[in-house]
């Protein structure tokens, strides 16, 4: 953001899928929906410099329908103030609200220009900037309950360190790319864990536990190119690959069997499938008016993106599902020159219409004299 400016970003992401498996003799049918309301804000401090923060606020839901021999599980949620208990019965619905994970940065521009009016205009050449980021995600979320096997937590309440990179590219006056890199590394941490004894995961045999939780880094890298056509859209591609290293849990939990006999699990079964690995295909198209504003052919200075993308491999299984996103911005500039309309130029005084010359009156005729009469003469 340049220097004085202030971006707000308010988007509303929402996910849902549909999961049916079987596992040791046990049917289920899980819908699970998600939803991210979430408040972006940059400030622009210095000329290469801004800061910024992105807060969002998450509620999950999952209904799922179980068919299975085996007794019930009673599920005992710990995570919110009140103590309750819930049956694993063929019909489970269970639901969150709460912040995700709060995430803080900083982003300095180290090359190149560091505003982003100065690559409105079509140019000629090669032009590139970068910028580097550096920020903390802050675990402010909720943990799935460890004994609900279909709860969805708002976060995984993890705290890390954010390293980004961020280039542009612009050659001539119509392509325009960027490259973009971000790196994760969460920070250890004790977590509420839950283990099953046997390998039936709806059995009613979960042993729960504090155990110490390592989460492998993540990075992702995504490639944009895009098309400027004319000054008002353009059109770009996207391709994106996302990896994460596996998870570690290290701990163990006792408890005892329905006989009275001890039973000991380790957290480390809890490790298998959480490295990933994701290559995301997708397009989308831009209208962009700040430019016009910057030349008085617009009243406002917005961006309208719709973009859609798709996963076409991942790892684990996964299920490949597609995101369609729509965004709008809008720029307000508080102080600074950063996207202000050039002023206007002056109008030309009208002149005044001169006036007309005086026409003198059209002469009139003397008057006629009277018409002579004959007197008689005076005796």
């Amino acid at each position: 953001a340049p220097a004085g400016a202030i971006r707000l970003r308010v988007s509303n992401d929402w996910h849902r899928d549909r999961r049916i498996g079987t596992g040791s003799d046990t049917t289920y049918d899980i819908d699970e929906q998600y939803r991210a309301s979430t408040i972006g804000l940059e400030l622009g401090v210095l000329k290469r410099f801004t800061v910024g923060v992105s807060v969002p606020w998450v509620t999950t839901k999952a209904l799922a329908l179980v068919s299975s021999p085996h007794p019930p599980i009673v599920v005992k949620d710990t995570v919110r103030t009140t103590v309750t208990e819930n049956v694993l019965a063929p019909l489970v619905e269970s639901s969150r609200n709460g912040w995700g994970n709060i995430e803080a940065f900083g982003k300095i521009v180290w090359l190149g220009e560091p505003g982003q009016q100065g690559r409105l205009g079509p140019r000629d050449g090669v032009h590139v900037r970068s910028a580097v980021v550096g920020g903390v995600l802050f675990g402010t979320g909720i943990l799935s309950n460890a004994g609900d096997p279909f709860n969805i937590g708002t976060s995984d309440r993890a705290r890390a360190l954010i390293a980004e990179s961020a280039t542009d590219l612009t050659v001539g006056k119509h392509f325009f790319g960027s490259l973009v890199a971000r790196y994760e590394k969460p920070m250890s941490d004790n977590v509420l864990v839950g283990v099953h004894a046997g390998s039936n995961p709806f059995a009613n045999d979960l042993v729960t536990f504090v155990a110490q939780r390592k989460l492998g880094a993540k990075y992702q890298i995504e490639f944009t190119p895009r098309y400027q056509l004319g000054r008002f859209f353009a059109l770009g591609a996207q391709y994106r690959y996302r990896h994460g290293a596996g998870d570690a849990y290290i701990g163990q939990g006792t408890a005892t069997d329905t006989l009275g006999n001890p039973i000991t699990v380790d957290a480390s079964s809890l490790d298998a499938g959480t490295a990933i690995s994701e290559h995301r295909a997708g397009f989308g198209v831009v209208y962009s008016a700040v430019d016009a504003y910057t030349r008085n052919r617009s009243r406002i200075p917005m961006e309208v993106t719709f973009e859609y993308s798709r996963i076409v491999k991942i790892s684990n299984d996964l299920p490949r599902e597609s995101e369609v996103v729509l965004s709008v911005r809008l720029f307000k500039r508080m102080w600074g020159t950063e996207f202000k309309p050039a002023p206007l130029p002056p109008k030309a005084p009208s002149l005044e219409p001169e006036a007309a010359p005086a026409t003198p009156p059209a002469p009139t005729a003397p008057p006629a004299p009277p018409p002579a009469t004959s007197t008689p003469p005076t005796p």
